[in-house]
C-alpha cells in the first residue's frame, strides 16, 4: 500500500470540507462549534482509498484568515495539495495566501477543484479558471489539472478523484527505511488506554511495542497500540496519518507541536541556518533581527532572523538566515518552515532547514558560513558529509549525527565510504574529518614537535601526553590518528611515552659526547653502590642539563636509574640482579643487613637498591625481609 497525505487549502466557505464528505464520505468538522457556524475552526482528517493501492489520509484546514497559523499547521508534510476555489467567487485573499504557503513549504504537485460550479453558468466558471492560471503561473503547480465540481450534484467527482490518483501515484513512495518521525498536531487522553497522540508520520515505520522518544523534553515512552483512522494496525509508516498510544508519558506532559521519535537521532536546537524566500505576499522585506513567527512540522516558535551581512531581504528575494528561536525546535536538513511577522500575523516567505544545530553567527564567520550552507543546500549527500566534516574541524563530526542532516544510514554509510576513498575526508571512530583539516592540523602537530625539541635538544622529542594537552586535541580520535599515521609514514618516532619527529635519533655535539662518556665513567666507578646526585653534579653542573644527559644513558642502556638521587652502571646493576636472585631462589629470604654484608655498602645504599628492586618487581618485602618478587619468580 502506497500512503501520502493530500490536503486543502483555499479561501473560507469555499467547499473545501464539503468536497473531502464527498469523497471520503466523512465530515471532518467534529467539533460542534465548526458545524453550527459552519466553517473549519480545527484539522479535519479523513481516509480515500484511491484504488491501485494508493491510501491518501485527507487533511482538511481551516480556510478563515483567523486560522493561518492552522492552516499551515496542516499543510507542513502534505504531498500533494487540493487547492480549492468556488466559481461564484473566484481567487480571494485566503487563496492567494493558502497558495504561497503551499509553494513556499515547497509541496510537490496540486490538484485544483473549483467547486460550486451548481451556482454559475460556464461563462463565470471560465472566468475563475483563468484567474486560477494566473495565480498559478511560473510556480511549480503550473500546468497543473483544474478539475469542475459539484458537491451538491456530484458533477467531477469522479474526474477529480481519478485525478488525484493518478497524480499521487506519479508522486513516488515516501522513504519507509528512514527513522521513525512524526510531528504530533493532537493529543487527548482515554480511559482504559491512556495518552493518545495524532500526527502525520513523515519518515519510518513505527509498530506496536517500539520505544519512541518525545521531543523536546526526551521523554521516552513505548508504543502501546497502532491506529490509523481508527483501524487498529501491527504498524504504520511515511505517509499515514497515525494515532499512538502511549505508555510511560501522561497527557499533561504532551502537547502539540512536539514529536514522536526513533531515539537518538534528532535533537532540540535554538539556533537553526536556513535558506528563506521573501514571498510576494509579504507586507515589505525581511529585516535583520526581525521578530518573527516560525512554523514548523506542527510547532508555532517566536525567534529572530538574523541576516548573514546584516541587511534585510526584500521582497521577492532570498537569502541565507539563522533563526535564533525563544524555545527549541527539533528540526532536520531538508525541513521546510514557514515565517509569519509577529504582529500583525502575516506570511513573510519560508524556506528549507540547512543546518539543524548551528552555532551562534558572528560577523567574521558569515563567509565561511555562507559556503557551508551553500553546500548543504547543493544536496547531494556527498556534498552534505564534506560540509558536516568541515563544521566540524579538529573534533570531527559524528557519522551517526549525518541522519539529522537528511541522509539515511545507509546513504551515509555510502557517502562516507566514497569520500574517504577519494580523499577527501579522513573516517575514525565513528567521526568524519575534512582532509584539509587532518593534514593542517598535521602539519601543526609535526611543527610543534620540532618548537617544543628544540627548546630542549637533549631530549629525545616530547612527551606524547604534554604534546595531546599543548596541541588542544585532548578530546576526539583526531590526535591518536595522526600519531599513528606519522608512525606509517615513518615521520614521527615512538619511545618510552615519547614522540620525535624528522629522525629516531638524536643529534648530540662533541661537548655533549664528551660529558656523557665523564659522567659514564663516573658511574661505572661507584661500582655495587650508586653515583649520587652530587657526585654527578660535581661533573655536570647544570641541575636540568644533568638530568637530560642521565636519560640519554639510561636510553642508551648504559645505566640504571636508582632513584631520582642515584644512577648504577648496567653492568653493575645486571650481576647485582643476578646474585640477589641466587640467593632468593627456592624460597630464600635477604635482610638488609644481608644485603649490605652480601656488596660491601652502607644502609646508605643498600635501602634505596632494596626499595628499587621492590618497585621494579624482582624482590617483595615481607616484614624486615626480601623475598623474590613476580620477575624472579
Amino acid at each position: 500500500m502506497r500512503n501520502l497525505i493530500i490536503g486543502t487549502s483555499g479561501h473560507v466557505d469555499h467547499g473545501k470540507t464539503e468536497i473531502v464528505k464527498a469523497l471520503t464520505g466523512r465530515n471532518t468538522d467534529r467539533l460542534k462549534e465548526e458545524r453550527e457556524r459552519g466553517i473549519s475552526i480545527v484539522l479535519g482528517f479523513a481516509p480515500l482509498d484511491l484504488g491501485d493501492g494508493v491510501m491518501a489520509g485527507m487533511v482538511d484546514v481551516p480556510g478563515h484568515e483567523r486560522f493561518v497559523k492552522t492552516m499551515v499547521s496542516g499543510s507542513v508534510g502534505v504531498d500533494l495539495a487540493l487547492l480549492v476555489v468556488a466559481a461564484d467567487e473566484g481567487v480571494m485573499p485566503q487563496t492567494e495566501e493558502h497558495f504561497e504557503v503551499l509553494r513556499l513549504l515547497g509541496v510537490r504537485d496540486a490538484v485544483i477543484a473549483i467547486t460550486k460550479i451548481d451556482l454559475v453558468d460556464d461563462g463565470l466558471i471560465g472566468l475563475v479558471e483563468e484567474e486560477i492560471r494566473n495565480l498559478v503561473k511560473g510556480s511549480a503547480f503550473e500546468g497543473a489539472p483544474v478539475i469542475r465540481t459539484s458537491a451538491v450534484t456530484g458533477a467531477g467527482l469522479g474526474q477529480l478523484k481519478e485525478t488525484l490518483s493518478a497524480r499521487a501515484l506519479a508522486l513516488g513512495r515516501r522513504e519507509s527505511a528512514d527513522f521513525f518521525r512524526m510531528p504530533i498536531d493532537r493529543v487527548w487522553t482515554r480511559s482504559g488506554i491512556g495518552t493518545i497522540v495524532t500526527g502525520t508520520a513523515w519518515s519510518g515505520e513505527v509498530r506496536k511495542g517500539a520505544e519512541l522518544v518525545l521531543e523536546p523534553g526526551g521523554k521516552s515512552v513505548r508504543v502501546r497500540e497502532v491506529q490509523s483512522f481508527e483501524e487498529t494496525l501491527e504498524a504504520a509508516s511515511a505517509g499515514m496519518r497515525t494515532a499512538l498510544a502511549l505508555h510511560g508519558v501522561r497527557v499533561s506532559e504532551v502537547e502539540a507541536g512536539m514529536q514522536a521519535l526513533t531515539p537518538g537521532v534528532l535533537s532540540p536546537a535554538s539556533m537553526l541556518n536556513a535558506f528563506v524566500e521573501v514571498g510576494r505576499l509579504s507586507p515589505g522585506a525581511l529585516r535583520n533581527r526581525q521578530r518573527v513567527r516560525f512554523h514548523h512540522a506542527a510547532s508555532e516558535i517566536i525567534g529572530r532572523v538574523v541576516t548573514l551581512d546584516g541587511e534585510g531581504i526584500a521582497r521577492g528575494s532570498n537569502g541565507y538566515i539563522q533563526l535564533r528561536l525563544e524555545n527549541p525546535a527539533v528540526a532536520r536538513r531538508g525541513d521546510r518552515f514557514i515565517l509569519r511577522s509577529y504582529s500583525p500575523q502575516r506570511v513573510i516567505g519560508g524556506g528549507k532547514i540547512l543546518d539543524p544545530d548551528a552555532p551562534k553567527l558572528k560577523a567574521n564567520s558569515a563567509e565561511l558560513v555562507r559556503e557551508r550552507l551553500k553546500a548543504l543546500d547543493a544536496g547531494s549527500a556527498e556534498d552534505t558529509v564534506v560540509a558536516c566534516a568541515a563544521s566540524g574541524g579538529t573534533a570531527g563530526f559524528g557519522i551517526a549525527a549525518l541522519a539529522r542532516y537528511g541522509l539515511a544510514r545507509g546513504e551515509a554509510a555510502g557517502a562516507v565510504d566514497a569520500l574517504a576513498q577519494a580523499g577527501r575526508i579522513v573516517s575514525v571512530e565513528g567521526r568524519v574529518f575534512e582532509q584539509r583539516i587532518v593534514s593542517d592540523t598535521g602539519r601543526s602537530l609535526a611543527a610543534m614537535i620540532e618548537a617544543i625539541s628544540a627548546e630542549n635538544k637533549l631530549s629525545w622529542g616530547v612527551d606524547r601526553e604534554e604534546l595531546r594537552e599543548r596541541s588542544s586535541l585532548r578530546d576526539g580520535p583526531l590526535f591518536d590518528y595522526l600519531m599513528e599515521e606519522g608512525k606509517r609514514r615513518c615521520a614521527l618516532f615512538f619511545k618510552g611515552g615519547r614522540v620525535r619527529s624528522g629522525s629516531g635519533e638524536r643529534e648530540l655535539s662533541g661537548a655533549d659526547e664528551k660529558a656523557l662518556g665523564a659522567l659514564e665513567a663516573r658511574v661505572r666507578e661507584a661500582g655495587n653502590a650508586f653515583a649520587t646526585k652530587a657526585d654527578l653534579l660535581a661533573i655536570v653542573r647544570d641541575e636540568k642539563r644533568l638530568g637530560s644527559y642521565l636519560r640519554i644513558l639510561a636510553d642508551r642502556g648504559s645505566i640504571v636509574r636508582i632513584s631520582a638521587d642515584g644512577a648504577m652502571h648496567a653492568e653493575r646493576y645486571r650481576e647485582l640482579l643476578e646474585k640477589v636472585r641466587a640467593r632468593l631462589l627456592d624460597g630464600g629470604a635477604l635482610a638488609i643487613g644481608d644485603f649490605k654484608e652480601m656488596f660491601g655498602f652502607s644502609r646508605k645504599f643498600a635501602v634505596p637498591i632494596l626499595e628499587h628492586l621492590d618497585k621494579e618487581g624482582f624482590t617483595r618485602r615481607e616484614g624486615d625481609a626480601r623475598k623474590a618478587g613476580p620477575k624472579f619468580i
